[in-house]
């Protein structure tokens, strides 16, 4: 975790023991927000919190300018995943398209513009299945999964991707492969990860 509160026996006590039945754990809360930086991309806080046993603390707190998207992009059964050059870990990782709405852009939309960007197929239709927090110890902001049907025709298209995106070639996993690719440390990418579990949840595709 990323907050700099002292964590007391008190408040221990306070979330511990419970059971499947048991009420939810008490609020951590807000008592004054302060932005530390600011950028185009969005807002990093550093805020005054009260623990659940009411002892006084900080924690981070990450905003995003716009709301996250991951597209699964899929054609046959297959999913369409793309190494990235991720700066922050400093290596490749084969990951979904992702990226983030414009203005008041559906995620739907979001998507299919991602996929055209970093696989360079086009999407017909995008079905939203749900939202991911990608780091809830930090990040506030939630990621909409968007399953995206592509285009049988589009197949082979070059990917357009942005200024400071590093993407290889796309690679097409049917679930076997993906799985396969899991268990072996090929798919890292803690987004991708939960974006396929949710695909596999409430589908039957892959």
């Amino acid at each position: 975790m990323r907050a700099v509160a002292v964590v007391l026996d008190e408040d221990i006590e306070r979330v511990g023991g419970q059971g499947p039945e048991a009420a939810a754990p008490p609020v951590i809360s807000r008592q004054q927000e302060n932005v530390v930086f600011s950028n185009e991309y969005g807002q990093l806080f550093d805020d005054d919190v009260l623990s659940p046993a009411g002892h006084p603390g900080r924690y981070l707190r990450w905003r995003w300018a716009s709301r996250g998207v991951v597209a699964i992009p899929v054609l046959d059964g297959a999913a369409a995943l793309v190494p990235a050059y991720r700066y922050p870990v400093g290596e490749v990782l084969l990951e979904l398209p992702r990226g983030g709405s414009s203005g008041d852009e559906p995620p739907e939309t979001a998507a299919i513009r991602e996929v055209v960007e970093e696989v360079g197929v086009i999407g017909v239709t995008g079905r939203l299945l749900g939202t991911i927090y990608p780091d809830a110890g930090l990040i506030e902001s939630g990621c909409a999964v968007v399953l995206v049907d592509v285009d049988p025709a589009s197949a082979g298209r070059p990917a357009s991707p942005e200024t400071m995106e590093s993407i290889g070639q796309p690679r097409w996993l049917d679930r076997a492969a993906a799985r396969a690719a899991i268990a072996s440390g090929e798919i890292r990418c803690g987004v991708t990860l939960a974006a396929l579990t949710l695909w596999w949840a409430t589908t039957d595709q892959g």
